[in-house]
């Protein structure tokens, strides 16, 4: 059931994010397609938490980091300037999205080593 709720949150955040960013003039294409990556990466890290076996204080606790760390990339996916070289935000963002991929990945082993 989780997984399901992780996956249609993620695509109806992905479908509003499409329409803000072909009805609002002031909300860039390259902002736009920036947050939509990070709502698919974000999603994607999600629905792999609800997949692998973790104990209920590691799923909890990266849940919770993961979401506040989405609305963290999405808020510097806004305010990224529209270029892709300099782009400290863009920069950030990949950065982030990495840092929760290795942490999700040493969860992962150190949850079946206890």
């Amino acid at each position: 059931m989780t997984k399901n709720i992780v996956l249609i949150t993620g695509i109806i955040l992905l479908v509003a994010n499409l329409l803000f960013g072909s009805v609002l003039s002031a909300y860039s294409t390259f902002n736009m397609l920036l947050n939509c990556g990070v709502i698919i990466a974000n999603s994607l890290l999600l629905y792999l938490l609800t997949c692998i076996t973790l104990k209920d204080g590691f799923r909890i606790s990266l849940s919770s980091l993961f979401s506040f760390l989405g609305f963290v990339e999405f808020i510097l996916g806004l305010v990224a300037p529209q270029r892709y070289e300099d782009n400290g935000c863009l920069l950030a963002v990949i950065l982030i999205v990495a840092f929760e991929a290795i942490v999700l990945v040493i969860t992962n082993m150190v949850s079946k080593n206890t």
